[in-house]
């Protein structure tokens, strides 16, 4: 498998053009107001990146503070937080009940979720609200086509999520009033693997798979072949909880 480090590292220049949802202002104001936080909340904002989530927070909160494994993405990340740790999820360097709010936008993926879920509830505050955004499949119809062309794009990943499981995992580890909100995002293939990070047989790979995908999943997906690219309605799942 490859690291997630290196992933980023030859993400990192072309991250924030990657993807539809990345810079999606809607999406991001939707994950402000699911964190619940106001003006005194220490905010942390995990897989932060080049920081567009914990920008959405600066000068809203008290502090918000970034947690990444890659300095690299940091590097775009200038005036987004108050501060930048780099720590894995797994073994975050924060006293218990540090945060009133934690969220994260598409990086338990590469976590090991069994210890970072665990971890995220310890650094939280009693009564204090998580949100976690991640790309799914939709159900068990799209579900081996849809973690092939993951598997593709990001061979860092470790997990490939349906709907339901961060949801069940917050529940496993102690969060109440876990809710789930789905979020579709029209996405262009081409940009989409064009990302830094893979090569170019891959790339042909993802668009040989949407090309000869049968019937169910085009119609889920909603895929249509504009000129020389491919647009999908991928299906982004937010769940949160309060400890």
């Amino acid at each position: 498998m490859e690291k997630a480090e290196i992933h980023f590292k030859n993400r990192a220049q072309k991250y924030n053009r990657s993807s539809n949802w990345v810079a999606d202002q809607e999406l991001i104001r939707l994950m402000f107001q699911l964190s619940e936080a106001g003006a005194d909340s220490q905010v942390l904002d995990i897989a932060t990146g080049t920081g567009l989530i914990a920008k959405e927070f600066f000068g809203k909160v008290r502090k918000v503070t970034g947690l990444d494994i890659s300095p690299d993405m940091a590097k775009h990340a200038t005036g987004c937080m108050d501060e930048i740790v780099f720590a894995p999820v797994e073994q975050m360097p924060f006293a218990d009940n540090s945060f009133d709010a934690i969220v994260c936008r598409q990086g338990l993926q590469f976590a090991e979720l069994d210890k970072a879920i665990p971890e995220i509830y310890r650094v939280l505050k009693p009564g204090g609200r998580v949100v976690l955004c991640h790309l799914t499949a939709y159900n068990e119809t799209d579900r081996e086509l849809a973690f092939a062309i993951q598997k593709l794009r990001n061979p860092a990943r470790r997990n490939y999520l349906m709907p339901a499981d961060m949801a069940t995992a917050l529940e496993a580890a102690g969060f109440r009033d876990v809710e789930d909100v789905e979020y579709l995002s029209d996405e262009s293939v081409n940009q989409w693997v064009d990302n830094g990070a893979i090569p170019q047989e891959n790339m042909d790979k993802i668009r040989e798979l949407y090309r000869t995908a049968d019937e169910a999943f085009k119609e889920i997906h909603d895929i249509r072949f504009v000129n020389d690219d491919i647009m999908d309605e991928m299906l982004l799942v937010i769940a949160t909880g309060r400890k």
